[in-house]
This record gives structure tokens, C-alpha cells and sequence, in this order.
């Protein structure tokens, strides 16, 4: 038998049925108690939007059904058993429920922290964690930092290189910046934009070792004997020499925790009490050495209920005065062991945090006009993970910096690029000056990094920048990251004459080229899922007013936004909405209507849902509109406000304004175009009213311009046609005429028909005569025709009163769709 399982919740056992062989798929699915949002298996493949399910199923199918409710509806809800008698129908229906449709209702605006979207502080900042910018018509882009910033000394000058993401796509870039400067007016500055999938010969990847920030390096005569640190025990469990080493193991205190946890190794000085054979007999004394703590260890008896515990300490490169007396046989007594820490005149070590096979070392030399030199030795060593030293890998560099010029100070800045002979690792690093410093003879260190270089890069869906700037020798404060430029996305487009997609790449702001990128290319959709031809017919309408009416400007720097909510925000900076139709995303423009798509009445309506209001003053008490869009010049946020005045539209600020955040739009005048459009809503729709629809109501959308008679309005009629002889029409309702009236019928699609002049008949209440030209009409018969074409009779003023917006549409379980309309007006629009 077919079996299908059933996967509620991630991690729990699917639920496993059983159905007999030959049960149809999409009956199945209708049946069971599943939610909207799911994913659908049939042996192994995942069903898609154009797949059929209204199929039968076979003894050895398997199916899989990933139950993942979100919205809360029910498959039953999809499913009209009436819709059997339109299998192309019912399929695009059904799929729409089971696959997951890009959300096109989800609100605009969800930007994280990328700084094109920012409207205070815009920086270049590292989004780590945080989607790629995609960025659609033009934008003044603050990109991305993709690593840390890595300079160098050259000729004591200092070039700072920073690595940035514009984001994903190609694009046209000008106008580079830093802050509002053109970056050419920085002396030193240069800049290369590397497109997609172009290679890049090296890139530098430097990472700054933590905790340097311009130490100075002392010199040999600063030595004041002060002891950084010591400890003392008289607990030695075992002692001795051997190779020019002291391993001594002691009872675990305290106070030597100190030297367990000090970097190694570690300059120290260590005195122990030793006996030994000289030239005049044994002798016993304290001995005080110099050294190097290359190792300690922990350890403890092996006891399980009371252990003790212990520390062995190494000591290497044994030196000092009593190192030369004192014969490598000598016994350590266990009785005295003082550990000193005297590494004050030491720069280090520094650590690296992560491997690297070059270091960059950046010093300072501040130079007098006497004793103008500053020698020194950095030293290097890998370490592991504990940052113990890696034996065998020990390097020393010696350095001299002098001041040729002995009659001024000056100051000297190099980079050292050492390449360690232990190869890629981590590294520590540590400074000792071997001449004397002094008050106007200073060595610091300013920087280290960890160096990886890397060649060839390529970079297959992103586009990245370079910029080296001169660093500043004395800046007074800390200088922000503030590079930027006018960047214009690469898109596909469309050609009307073909009616083929065009998939060249070219700049482009018009809505209508992002909107089709993001359906077909970010978003991987069949171009038969979305009305192209509908879409650049918008387009062509905006173009034919003015072009700027048309443009969207916006980075989507978030991938928690959906691709619905995507092509919401690229239309809605156009004034479009974008709605599903049986499958396919469709698109109207908020714009001025002819005539109505439809007709609804009571032949077509119920009676149950439907209300009407009026808004005595001005909606919501609003008294005016706010458009918030983003000012091209300086890149931050702009208002465009107007408030109604005495039944007037005047510049100004309202006391309580319905705003709209239009951050997508980079020009004054679309701003300002949406603002007045506003306005005059709120002047010119005022009335709301809410119907339920039969079987007519699934087939219009959200943005339609309907008629819709008022139930309880005698000066509105309405009916259905029962026949039609030349211009000589009968209806279902008896017509009282009234002065001038005019008349709207349906045709069989129910479509809508213009205005026409309609006068009475003389040999019935129940019809009109009206010069209509002809149409297919339908008339009831209770056999094949059972849903009439319908009319609208009123005086002009009355026909006006019947024109309504759709602004909302829920199809419910029992086949009917409940409408939420709003009042139509020609003067909302220009």
C-alpha cells in the first residue's frame, strides 16, 4: 500500500499512514488536518510550483510531507471541491498552498546595521554574522570592511590599506569619497574596484597583535634593578643541574602561581643554595643565577582523597657571576629556591592570535642630534596553544636606526617584514635595546601583525575595493572610517518589442528591471510565475509622466527579509502593489481607472459581512502626510510634509500627519509626488465599506477598481441582465428613472462595460434601452449559465458614489472571498 509519513515538529518520529492504492494525492491533501506551509516528497523528489498532485497513487510510492505551519491555515482552506471542473485551476491553487510563496505582504524597512541604510553616523564598519549588501539603483554605499586594516611604513611614510565589500552584484562606481571630499584631494590616495569574478593578483591579510599600543622599549641604562616580581620556598622536593639547565621541583604554593602562568619563556634570575667541590675543599653557599624559564609544569602524587600538588620549574641559558664559579656537578641542597622576575627592560612577548607566515613589526625612533642611534634585537619564537615555546625555533634580528642629521630631532618610523624560518604559526615576539636611551632617544613599538598573503583572488559574487591613503604623522584624534561612492547595480531587463527577457547586465534604477533581478535572478523563479509583460507596461506608464516616478534606490542588507518583501519594497517606491493571481505575481499601479473590472451586487454578494462607513472628518484625524525619503545630496533622511487646510493641500507641517518612511527613495520629486497623492486620499476617501463575494469575488485583486451599488441605496440599481434584443435590454429589477441616467453592464467574463446613456421602456418597468455595442452576455439558463452578467443603473453622481478600491482580499473556506474596499476618487490622482 502507498505509505505516507508525516514530519510535524524537527526531531520527533514522523507520523506513518497508510491510504489505499489508487486514492488521488491532492483528495488526500484536502482531507488532512496539514497547514498551508509545507514541503511535499514523492519518491525521493520535492514537488514545485508547476508539478501536479492530482494524481493517483501507486503499491510501492512513498511519500514525505514536511509539516511547517507558520501562518496557521489549513490545506482545506485552499481546496474548493467545486474547482474539479478546471484542472489547471485547481492545480496553480492547490500548489500555491503547498509550496512556500515568497511573502509579498511582509513590512519594508527590516535593514540591520548596514551603513547605506543608516541615517545618522555612516562609517565603513565589519558585519560580521550579518547578510552581504544588495544594493539596487543608485546609492551613495559605505562598504563593508572585510578585514582589518593593514598599514605600512615606506620612506617614513605611512600607507593604510583598507579591503571593502560594496556588496553583491556588479556596479557602476563613481564619485569615490572620503566623508564629502573626493578621495583624489588626500595626498597619497589611490583606489581599485575589483568586479565579480575578477582576479586580484594579492591581497594582504593582516591581523594586529592585541596589547600594543606604543610601548617603549627601555634601554640598557634604565636598569634599576627593581624586581618585578619574586617568590620563595623552602619546600624543594628535587633539584639539580644538567646541560646549562636548574630543574627544580617544589610544593605547590601561592605565590609561585605567578611564574606557572608567565608567557615563556621568561628572562628570570633564581637563587638556590648549592654545595660543590672547589680548589680548597667542598663548599656550601648561595648561588644567584640568571636565566631563561622555558618550562613549568604541574604535577601531584597520585593521590585520590588528598592529593598534593607540585610545581617543576626549568631554567635554561644559565648566566651570571656564580654561573662561571659554581662547576656544572654542583648539588642543589633542598632548602632554599627564590625566583625573581627581573625582565623589566623586555618589550614582550607579544603574542600573535593567529598563524601567520610573516610579521609585520612597526618601530618608532625618536631621535635627538646626540646619541642619535637606537639598536635593538627582536626575537622570535612559535608557540603552541598554551604559548608555550615550540623548541628549535628561536630567531633573533638585530636593528640600528641613526639620525644622520645631528643638528635636529626627528623621528624615524620603519616596518620589518620578517619571514620566520619555522614557517606558518603562531608567534611571539619580544624587544631588547643594546644602547642606552634617554630622554630624547626613544624606541617604541607601535604595531605588530600577523601577515598572510594570499594570491589570485577571485571574488565570484562580490564587488570589492581597495583604498591606500597617507596616514596622518600627527593626528589629533582618531580618524573614522568614512569611505564611500555613488554605486548603480547591474540588472537584466526586458524587451517589450520581443516580449523576451533581456539578461545582458546594464545600470539601471527603474523598478521594474530590479524588481524582474531579484524574481529570476536572486530569487531562482520561473519567469512564468511572474506577469513580465503587466510589470514593464507599469513601467512605461511611469516613464511616459516622468522618469524619476519609476526609480527605487535601496540596500537590502538582511536575508531575515523575504523575496516577497523584497519585490513589496522595490514596487511600493513606485506606488505599485504586488499581489498573487492564481500562481503569478502580478502588479497594479495606484493610478487613475476608466472603469471599473467588475460589477458587484446582490445577484454576485451575500448578505452576511457587508457594511459601509463614512469618515465624518478627515481618516484617522490625520491632517496631513509626512514622506520620509533619503535626500541624494547628503545622504540622511528628508521630509517632505503637506497638510490640509479649509478643504486645501499646503505645504506645511500637519499637527498629526500619517507618515510614510519611503528611505528607498532618492529624489525629491518621487517624494514629493507620493506626498500629495496621499493627501488627496485623505480628502477624497472617505468611505470604506466591506462585502462578501460569491465565485466573482476570486477572480479580481487587491488594487481593482470595482462598482458596487449600495445595498440600501434606492438611487443605486442593480440587477442582472434576463435578455438583451438589439439595444432593448431586460432586468431582473423593476428601474425607476430619475433625470439623466446612465448605465454599466458585465460581459460574459464578467468584465466591465463604459458608461452609456440609458432611457426606459415603454412596455416594462423591468429593463432600459442603451446603445451598448454588442458583447457576449450571460444569460441564465439554470443549466450551463448560472451566474448572469449584471448592471449598475444611476445618474452620473450616483455611478461616481459606486466605484470602490479593493485594499484588501481574503478568500474564505466556503468559497466566498470577503472584500475590504475603500472609496474611489479621479481627484486622488493628478
Amino acid at each position: 500500500m502507498p505509505v505516507i509519513e508525516i514530519q510535524r515538529v524537527p526531531g520527533l518520529p514522523k507520523e506513518r499512514v497508510e491510504v489505499p492504492a489508487g486514492t488521488l494525492l491532492s483528495e488526500w491533501l484536502g482531507e488532512s488536518n496539514l497547514h498551508a506551509e509545507m514541503r511535499v516528497n514523492v519518491n525521493g523528489r520535492e514537488l514545485h510550483d508547476d508539478d501536479e498532485v492530482g494524481f493517483a497513487l501507486n503499491d510501492n510510492d512513498r511519500i514525505i510531507i514536511f509539516d511547517q505551519p507558520k501562518s496557521g491555515g489549513l490545506v482545506g482552506t485552499l481546496l474548493n471541491p467545486l474547482e474539479h471542473f478546471n484542472p489547471i485551476k485547481f492545480t496553480q491553487k492547490v500548489m500555491s498552498g503547498l509550496i512556500k510563496q515568497p511573502n509579498a505582504s511582509a513590512a519594508a524597512g527590516n535593514s540591520k546595521t548596514s551603513p547605506n541604510n543608516s541615517v545618522k553616523g555612516q562609517t565603513n564598519i565589519a558585519r560580521n554574522g550579518e547578510a552581504k549588501p544588495d544594493s539596487f539603483g543608485l546609492i551613495r554605499s559605505f562598504p563593508d570592511l572585510i578585514q582589518e586594516s593593514l598599514f605600512e611604513y615606506s620612506n617614513n611614510d605611512k600607507y593604510i590599506t583598507e579591503w571593502m565589500n560594496f556588496g553583491l552584484g556588479k556596479y557602476d562606481v563613481s564619485s569615490i569619497r572620503y566623508s564629502e571630499s573626493n578621495l583624489s584631494s588626500l595626498a597619497g590616495a589611490s583606489y581599485t574596484v575589483f568586479q565579480p569574478g575578477e582576479n586580484i593578483g594579492s591581497v594582504n591579510v593582516g591581523f594586529a597583535f592585541d596589547g600594543i599600543d606604543g610601548q617603549e622599549v627601555l634601554g640598557a641604562n634604565e636598569n634599576d634593578g627593581i624586581v618585578v616580581e619574586t617568590a620563595t620556598s623552602t619546600s624543594l622536593i628535587e633539584a639539580g643541574f644538567i646541560n646549562n639547565q636548574a630543574r627544580i621541583k617544589i610544593t605547590r604554593q601561592s605565590s609561585f602561581a605567578y611564574f606557572f602562568d608567565l608567557p615563556k619563556p621568561h628572562a628570570v634570575t633564581f637563587t638556590v643554595n648549592v654545595t660543590y667541590n672547589s680548589g680548597s675543599g667542598s663548599v656550601t653557599r648561595d648561588a644567584t643565577f640568571s636565566g631563561t624559564l622555558i618550562s613549568a609544569i604541574q604535577s601531584d602524587n597520585g593521590s585520590v582523597t588528598a592529593p598534593i600538588y607540585y610545581y617543576t620549574f626549568v631554567i635554561g641559558s644559565l648566566s651570571g657571576a656564580d654561573a662561571g664559579i659554581v662547576p656544572a656537578n654542583a648539588t642543589i641542597n633542598l632548602v632554599k629556591f627564590i625566583l625573581n622576575d627581573n625582565e623589566g627592560l623586555v618589550s614582550g612577548p607579544y603574542f600573535s592570535a593567529v598563524a601567520s607566515s610573516q610579521l609585520w613589526v612597526h618601530m618608532v625612533s625618536q631621535l635627538g642630534p646626540t646619541d642619535g642611534t637606537t639598536d635593538w634585537v627582536t626575537k622570535i619564537w612559535k608557540v603552541d596553544d598554551d604559548n608555550n615555546q615550540i623548541p628549535g625555533t628561536e630567531q633573533s634580528f638585530t636593528y640600528s636606526v641613526d639620525n644622520p642629521y645631528n643638528v635636529t630631532t626627528k623621528t624615524y618610523y620603519n616596518t620589518y617584514k620578517l619571514t620566520p624560518a619555522a614557517g606558518a604559526g603562531r608567534y611571539a615576539v619580544s624587544f631588547y635595546r643594546t644602547n642606552n636611551s634617554n630622554s630624547g632617544n626613544k624606541l617604541t613599538v607601535e604595531a605588530i601583525h600577523s601577515v598572510n598573503i594570499r594570491s589570485n583572488v577571485v571574488y565570484q559574487n562580490d564587488c570589492i575595493v581597495r583604498v591606500t591613503v597617507k596616514g596622518t604623522e600627527n593626528a589629533t584624534s582618531e580618524r573614522e572610517r568614512k569611505y564611500n561612492a555613488l554605486i548603480n547595480r547591474y540588472v537584466i531587463s526586458y524587451n517589450a518589442t520581443t516580449q523576451a527577457v533581456d539578461y545582458a547586465l546594464r545600470p539601471s534604477r527603474k523598478f521594474s528591471d530590479i524588481a524582474l533581478f531579484n524574481w529570476l535572478v536572486v530569487g531562482g523563479q520561473a519567469e512564468s510565475s511572474i506577469d513580465i509583460y503587466g510589470l514593464y507596461q507599469i513601467q512605461a506608464k511611469l516613464d511616459a509622466k516622468d522618469v524619476r516616478l519609476g526609480y527605487c534606490d535601496y540596500t537590502f542588507d538582511d536575508e531575515d527579509v523575504s523575496l516577497g518583501s523584497r519585490m513589496e519594497t522595490i514596487c511600493d517606491a513606485a506606488g505599485v502593489s504586488v499581489f498573487w493571481d492564481d500562481g503569478v505575481l502580478s502588479f497594479t499601479l495606484d493610478e487613475k481607472r476608466d472603469r471599473p473590472v467588475t460589477v458587484f451586487n446582490r445577484s454576485n454578494t451575500v448578505q452576511s459581512g457587508y457594511s459601509l462607513s463614512y469618515e465624518m472628518t478627515l481618516p484617522g484625524d490625520y491632517d496631513g502626510v509626512e514622506v520620509q525619503y533619503r535626500d541624494p545630496s547628503t545622504n540622511k533622511q528628508a521630509f517632505v510634509r503637506y497638510r490640509v487646510a479649509n478643504n486645501q493641500i499646503v505645504l506645511g507641517q500637519p499637527a498629526k500627519a500619517k507618515k510614510f518612511e519611503m528611505m528607498y527613495t532618492r529624489n525629491a520629486f518621487q517624494a514629493d509626488y507620493r506626498a500629495q497623492k496621499e493627501c488627496r486620499r485623505l480628502l477624497y476617501s472617505r468611505m470604506s465599506m466591506a462585502i462578501t463575494a460569491l465565485a466573482d469575488g476570486e477572480w479580481v485583486n487587491v488594487g481593482d477598481m470595482v462598482q458596487v451599488p449600495d445595498t440600501y441605496d434606492t438611487n443605486q440599481q442593480a440587477g442582472y441582465i434576463v435578455s438583451r434584443n438589439g439595444n432593448t435590454f431586460e432586468t431582473s429589477e423593476r428601474i425607476n428613472f430619475a433625470g439623466s441616467m446612465f448605465v454599466v453592464i458585465t460581459d460574459s467574463l464578467g468584465n466591465s462595460s463604459a458608461r452609456y446613456a440609458a432611457t426606459p421602456r415603454t412596455d416594462t418597468a423591468f429593463g432600459f434601452i442603451a446603445a451598448i455595442p454588442d458583447m457576449t452576455l450571460n444569460i441564465f439558463d439554470g443549466y450551463d449559465v448560472q451566474s448572469p452578467s449584471r448592471y449598475v443603473i444611476a445618474t452620473t453622481e450616483e455611478l461616481n458614489a459606486t466605484q470602490w478600491i479593493i485594499s484588501e482580499k481574503q478568500p474564505n473556506s466556503d468559497g466566498t472571498t470577503a472584500l475590504t474596499l475603500a472609496e474611489y476618487s479621479d481627484l486622488i490622482y493628478p
